[in-house]
């Protein structure tokens, strides 16, 4: 193996991991936050989960470093070892940030109590129009979170 095909499993690995981040997860959790009238800042994104990005990336470097015997044993693999290499980037960004998130937790935990307090305000509800015509009798104006 080359130090050019090397050097492009690098890059195919944290292109992966940037596609994910970039198109799926921030997307997703700043729709989280709008839902939960919390404003997004990249600053507390990157403060809480840094670990878990620059953890991945260790996990793709040791991959990398192991290629060679995993070649050995398989050296037809070398046709697609970039994109192997893509997705693992992408895939293993996608479960580590699920498991172990703090930023996403949270989130999760301030819809968490949110939810308890709108439950104690106005009883629980199983569905949007429920919660607001339960809130609305209650005199709460209920008005969607702008985009």
């Amino acid at each position: 193996m080359t130090l050019s095909l090397y050097l492009q499993c690098v890059a195919m690995f944290v292109l992966g991991q940037a596609a994910h981040l970039f198109l799926v997860k921030v997307p997703s959790i700043k729709e989280r936050c709008r839902a939960a009238n919390k404003q997004f800042t990249w600053k507390e994104w990157w403060s809480c989960d840094w670990n878990v990005i620059i953890g991945t990336q260790i996990i793709g470097a040791l991959l990398i470093i192991g290629l060679d015997q995993f070649l050995h044993w398989k050296p037809t693999v070398l046709e697609y070892v970039k994109w192997f290499f893509a997705g693992v980037g992408a895939f293993g960004s996608t479960i580590a940030m699920a498991k172990m998130s703090q930023f996403e937790k949270s989130i999760n935990g301030l819809v968490d109590i949110k939810s308890n307090v709108s439950d104690t305000v106005i009883g629980p509800t199983n569905t949007v129009k429920e919660t607001i015509q339960k809130a609305e009798a209650q005199g709460i104006t209920v008005e969607p979170t702008p985009k």
